[in-house]
């Protein structure tokens, strides 16, 4: 009777509460960032509009350069600001209702952690607290002079922060991968959710190669350590579960649950934050050895990342037509995966400029770049009107 009026008075929110809402979060962080990678790689400046951009600069870009570039630079403040505020609330949001929902649901909690075809949802708060630290060090740098100013002084936080954010990573995904080698799992059920491990693990990487980009001495050499431990797990877990999960439809299909589909795209992040981060530990390297790096290492570098994406794109367009025909913007289906859909647009679009900075600076690059940065725009306002719509009751939930 108790637990019965207790779970009546409970907010339906927290009742609903879906560990997927983290990767929302997570894609509207993706998305402001987006825009910055596409202003700093893709403008072509000369000095002293040369290194990374802030607004005074973009500013005084938008100014001289007219015509459409105008526009973009323009644009792509308002874009940064606006979802990098929506992924602030929505972080906030979706720990405060995980909070709730783990202390009102102990046994709901237990019961998803043991599940060892399901459990690997635990570390997408990780994942999308990895996404604020970038969101939160591009928007401060771009918009905030002090923190610009004084980047040198604040360092050596963000680094104690980050080695924080380094351990949560790790420990939480050992102990996942130490409950999946204890109990085992039913092979059937094995589906590309699987690697939010390894994504999470290249996002902490990531984020790791630009404090030690940036900072200098043994600061630098701590915290690239610490980024290529996380970098080297997180590459030899995707290949693990990646010729595993290959493996497993090759003989048995796709999953039957079509809720498990949206997985599949989740390797094409995971190869961009791999990039990025072999990029960074080259700009690492040249600074601690005072020496350059060919362009051609690059310029390889990025060509491969996204030859490996653009491939495995059309590989599942083709395999998951049907799904995007019939689910992608029905108005009758919504499911929390399909936010994971939001990450290879994002993906695809930011590694595309790094590919137009070092290896194919063409108008059709930035095109590319622009037309994925489109696309996911379209595709989370979709998304977040047909959340709204499950919430209310308007859009019934998958079986």
């Amino acid at each position: 009777m108790t637990n019965r009026t207790t779970t009546q008075k409970v907010s339906p929110l927290i009742e609903r509460f879906n560990m997927l809402w983290f990767i929302m979060a997570l894609g509207f962080g993706g998305t402001s960032v987006a825009g910055f990678a596409f202003l700093n790689n893709t403008l072509e400046r000369n000095p002293p509009m040369k290194g990374m951009l802030y607004l005074e600069v973009i500013n005084d870009f938008a100014a001289k350069v007219g015509g459409g570039m105008t526009f973009l630079a323009n644009y792509m403040k308002g874009h940064m600001l606006f979802f990098g505020a929506l992924h602030i609330v929505a972080l906030i949001g979706c720990f405060w209702l995980y909070y709730r929902w783990r202390k009102l649901y102990p046994e709901k909690y237990r019961e998803l952690l043991n599940d060892t075809s399901r459990n690997s949802v635990l570390i997408s708060p990780v994942l999308a607290s990895g996404m604020a630290f970038n969101v939160s060090l591009v928007l401060g740098y771009v918009f905030v002079p002090w923190m610009r100013e004084n980047m040198e002084m604040l360092l050596p936080i963000a680094s104690a922060v980050y080695f924080l954010l380094w351990l949560w990573t790790l420990l939480t995904a050992i102990r996942l991968q130490a409950i999946a080698l204890q109990k085992g799992f039913d092979v059937d059920k094995m589906h590309f959710g699987w690697l939010l491990v390894p994504f999470a693990m290249g996002m902490t990487a990531v984020t790791g190669t630009g404090i030690a980009y940036l900072a200098h001495g043994g600061l630098a050499d701590f915290v690239f350590i610490l980024s290529l431990v996380l970098f080297t797990m997180a590459f030899f877990l995707l290949l693990v579960k990646v010729f595993s999960l290959f493996r497993s439809h090759y003989a048995s299909g796709l999953p039957q649950k079509i809720e498990f589909l949206p997985a599949f795209f989740i390797v094409m992040p995971i190869i961009t934050l791999l990039t990025i981060s072999l990029l960074r530990y080259g700009y690492y390297f040249q600074h601690k050895f005072h020496t350059k790096l060919p362009d051609a290492v690059f310029a390889m570098v990025v060509s491969t990342g996204i030859a490996l994406m653009t491939w495995y794109l059309l590989l599942g367009l083709f395999m998951l037509r049907d799904y995007f025909k019939n689910n992608l913007f029905s108005m009758q289906y919504f499911d929390e995966s399909q936010w994971g859909l939001i990450c290879p647009m994002v993906a695809y679009g930011v590694l595309t400029t790094f590919v137009y900075k070092h290896a194919l600076a063409y108008t059709a690059t930035q095109a590319v770049a622009l037309l994925f940065m489109l696309l996911d725009v379209v595709i989370l306002f979709s998304m977040i009107y047909r959340q709204y719509l499950k919430l209310k009751g308007d859009i019934a939930p998958a079986d």
